[in-house]
């Protein structure tokens, strides 16, 4: 059809409905995300409430048959998008007993894992990290466990097959139930053989000995082998 002379042709676009179909997407996936957020707020809660269900839980993201020597499941969370995270603590809540936040999570001592989907640029810095070539990631900053890092005690690398873990020991201030107090952390970095795809890496914390003794605690990459031992981490 010919346009008459002096008149624009129209162009029809679908642009202002393109963006209106976007924005309802966006307000449908936030909305989503709240209530998964709020759903698994609470399963959280319920979880850390009973220690049936923390014990189950950790077990299922752990992989244990049977546990260190004075650790008992806190339990932890496993979420739609992939990410897990479990504790092991010192402390052994009651039924119903309630635990506010990490810190409160443990007496002295505690394991922390976590098994997130790798990000390329966070797996790459927590490499260059646990090679030596650079001094701290935004990984364990974003933890909600407080740790003032003193002294630098060793790192290295150890066999637990058939995984490969590079380990940083440091001795430092951590805040536990509101009281900061000198402990020994290894932080860990869990590579499974062909599984570039997770992210795994775990926390061992103790209280630093007086003798500087570092035997049998988080800073011994024999004993780091021994308590890992214990666990099934590239399942």
């Amino acid at each position: 059809m010919e346009t008459p002379p002096g008149e624009q042709p129209r162009r029809f676009s679908s642009l202002g409905c393109g963006c209106g179909s976007v924005m309802v997407v966006v307000l449908v996936g936030l909305m989503v995300m709240a209530w998964l957020t709020y759903i698994q707020g609470r399963r959280f809660e319920k979880t850390m409430a009973d220690p049936e269900a923390r014990a189950a839980l950790s077990r299922e993201i752990l992989g244990y048959e049977d546990l260190p020597d004075g650790y008992y499941p806190m339990g932890g969370f496993s979420t739609l998008f992939g990410t897990e995270m479990a504790m092991l603590s010192d402390r052994n809540p009651g039924p119903g007993e309630a635990v506010e936040g990490a810190d409160d999570a443990f007496d002295e001592r505690g394991f922390v894992f976590m098994n997130s989907r790798a990000d390329a640029e966070r797996r790459r810095e927590l490499d260059e990290l646990f090679a030596g070539e650079r001094s701290e990631s935004k990984f364990f900053a974003e933890t909600d466990l407080t740790f003032a890092a003193e002294e630098r005690l060793g790192r290295g690398v150890i066999e637990v097959p058939p995984a490969e873990v590079a380990w940083i020991a440091e001795r430092g201030g951590m805040t536990l139930g509101g009281v900061t107090r000198d402990e020994l952390l290894a932080r860990l970095l869990v590579r499974c053989p062909g599984d570039e795809r997770r992210l795994r890496v775990a926390l061992w914390f103790e209280p630093a000995p007086e003798d500087e003794e570092w035997a049998g605690g988080p800073a011994d990459p024999k004993a780091i082998g021994e308590l890992l031992g214990h666990f099934d981490l590239c399942r």
